[in-house]
């Protein structure tokens, strides 16, 4: 029996990070606009590492895929 993908590797949880980070930016300059460069900075970054951490690209990974490259890594249960 295969083992259901939990959505709970690297990369979707990088993604989700990320993501979130995007979402809060429009609060955090407005509550701090003193620290509006480091935030943008930081948001940047967490989007760069999502690209980065693979299966590398911006989709995330599908146990169904039709490309061998974006299958999650398989765990050890």
């Amino acid at each position: 029996m295969e083992n259901y993908h939990s959505g709970r590797d690297l990369k979707s949880l990088v993604l989700n990070i990320a993501s979130c980070a995007l979402f809060l930016l429009p609060l955090t300059m407005f509550f701090y606009p003193q620290f509006m460069k480091l935030e943008v900075g930081a948001v940047v970054l967490f989007m760069i590492l999502a690209l980065l951490v693979p299966p590398m690209g911006w989709m995330r990974p599908h146990p169904y895929s039709d490309m061998p490259g974006n299958r999650p890594y398989p765990r050890k249960d």
